[in-house]
């Protein structure tokens, strides 16, 4: 098999569209937060979701460790917010990385995300450099009305290819 082009591999996969995500763990006093991308429904019964983490990543270790997550759906316009999740994770006056949260079953919640959900994990597949993780949806929430949320392809930033 010949060799693939790298620069037009990188122009054709970041030709797919994300979304963008924040993704919570909690094990005991330890937390994590991360901003992801790669996500997408699998099965809608029951409702799984399919995602990609770094495995060199905290929140990906807390989700090995517990099988448990929020994801938090960022809405147009919470660019900077996501931002936040880039760096490792702070946790200080009720703040995860200077974002106000709630536990919710355990887990960190952000209270200022309009949309999320918890997940616990069903399967993983290691091939790569991010494992892949096959979660069913336990529960959905709300905390405020938005009209859209935020697309990768808005943000400038790319991740991919």
């Amino acid at each position: 098999m010949a060799a693939m082009d790298r620069a037009l591999r990188k122009e054709v996969l970041r030709k797919l569209h994300y979304g963008v995500y924040v993704v919570t763990a909690r094990d005991g006093e330890d937390y994590s937060g991360a901003l992801i991308t790669w996500l997408s429904q699998a099965s809608l019964e029951p409702p799984l979701v399919m995602m990609a983490l770094r495995k060199d990543s905290k929140v990906y270790e807390l989700l090995k460790n517990t099988g448990r997550a929020a994801v938090h759906i960022l809405a147009e316009g919470q660019k900077a917010l996501g931002a936040d999740f880039f760096k490792a994770t702070r946790v200080e006056d009720g703040k995860i990385n200077g974002h106000p949260f709630r536990l919710e079953e355990e887990l960190p919640i952000l209270t200022e995300v309009p949309w999320y959900f918890r997940i616990e994990a069903r399967e993983w597949a290691e091939g790569g450099d991010h494992g892949v993780l096959v979660a069913e949806v336990v529960a959905v929430g709300k905390n405020a009305e938005a009209e859209r949320s935020l697309c990768l392809r808005d943000t400038g930033w790319s991740y991919g290819g």
